[in-house]
Formats: structure tokens, C-alpha cells, sequence
């Protein structure tokens, strides 16, 4: 008896430590995190955004799946996963935010969360974000699921997430994704082309 509770204790703590384990070395690595904010036209570069609302420091994004972990290498080569929890209105007037993933050429499913109303169809937030302001309780993951075919290509995404006003139509930011192998370059598409 007293040996089936110590190996149950000894299961019980090995999972325990597994999973903090994963969760300090594998889980971060899970979804890229970035920000977002506009207006900042095409982002080029890592830029400090300064307006309306606190500094923003927003970048292109560019992931190396040759960077990932073996665990996420093993358990999901095929899904890649971006978030944000951050989109800021640094401009001088209210907004009714719609996104675009440009030039995809590979299934993406689009999960959104947020306390403002949002059309899924149309990716656009039905409320106007104010000078200032942020989306509260945003949470915005794009699970970008690559076909194996894929999986050793040099580059497998090129393109990136425009913010639109939506009642204008006019692209306010431009942040440039890159998802590929070896190295990829900064840089990424240009909103406009």
C-alpha cells in the first residue's frame, strides 16, 4: 500500500514539474506576442509610436521555424501562432478598426476576444476605439496551419496584418509578417503592393 501512494506521489510530482517545465522553456515559444497601434503607416523597422496614448514600440515580425523547440517541432510543426493583446488608437480621432492578413496563401484561423462588439466575417470592430484608448480585454490569436508540403520552404508567409479605418477604407498601419526557415530576412511585404 505504502508503495502504490509513493509511486502515485512520484507520478504526480513528475507531471507537476514536466508541465512547469514546458510551460518555462516551451510554452512562451507557443504564440509570437506582438503589438499593434496606429496610425504608423508601413512598419519597416522596430518604431516607438508616440501620440494620443502611451509610447508603443511595434516592429515587423519575422519567425524562423529553425528557432522553434524541439517539443513544438515534435507536437505541432504544422501550426504557428501569433497573438496580440494590444491594439492602441494613437491618433487625433475615433476609429472603427478592421485587420487583413494580405497575400496568404496558407489556411489561417482567426480567434478574437475583446469587450467591443466585432464582426468575424469582416474582422472589424463594430465600436469606435477613441483617441488614447486600447481595445479592452483583447485578445487576438492567428493560427497560421502550414501544409507539409510546405514545411521546408525557404519561406512559407510573406505578407502581413493591415489596420484599416474602417469608414474610410484607409490603411493606418502596415506590420509585415514573415513565417519561413533559416534565418528569414526582416523586412517583409510592403502594405501597398
Amino acid at each position: 500500500m505504502k508503495i502504490a501512494v509513493f509511486i502515485a506521489f512520484l507520478i504526480m510530482f513528475l507531471i507537476t514539474v514536466g508541465a512547469g517545465v514546458y510551460a518555462a522553456s516551451y510554452g512562451k515559444a507557443e504564440l509570437y506576442h506582438f503589438w499593434v497601434a496606429f496610425p504608423a503607416g508601413n512598419v519597416t523597422s522596430t518604431t516607438t509610436l508616440r501620440g494620443a496614448g502611451p509610447p508603443i514600440t511595434i516592429s515587423p515580425v519575422n519567425i524562423d521555424l529553425d528557432q522553434r523547440g524541439l517539443l513544438k517541432n515534435w507536437l505541432q510543426p504544422g501550426v504557428e501562432g501569433l497573438s496580440t493583446h494590444w491594439i492602441y488608437n494613437l491618433g487625433t480621432k475615433p476609429v472603427r478598426v478592421k485587420m487583413e492578413l494580405v497575400n496568404l496563401t496558407i489556411p489561417v484561423k482567426w480567434e478574437v476576444n475583446a469587450n467591443m462588439d466585432y464582426d468575424p466575417v469582416t474582422h472589424t470592430f463594430k465600436e469606435r476605439l477613441m483617441p488614447g484608448q486600447s481595445i479592452k480585454n483583447l485578445g487576438i490569436d492567428w493560427l497560421f496551419y502550414i501544409p507539409p508540403y510546405y514545411l521546408d520552404e525557404q519561406v512559407i508567409y510573406d505578407g502581413g496584418l493591415k489596420i484599416i479605418d474602417a469608414d474610410t477604407n484607409a490603411t493606418l498601419t502596415f506590420i509585415p509578417i514573415k513565417i519561413g526557415r533559416g534565418g528569414v530576412s526582416s523586412g517583409g511585404a510592403d502594405c501597398c503592393s
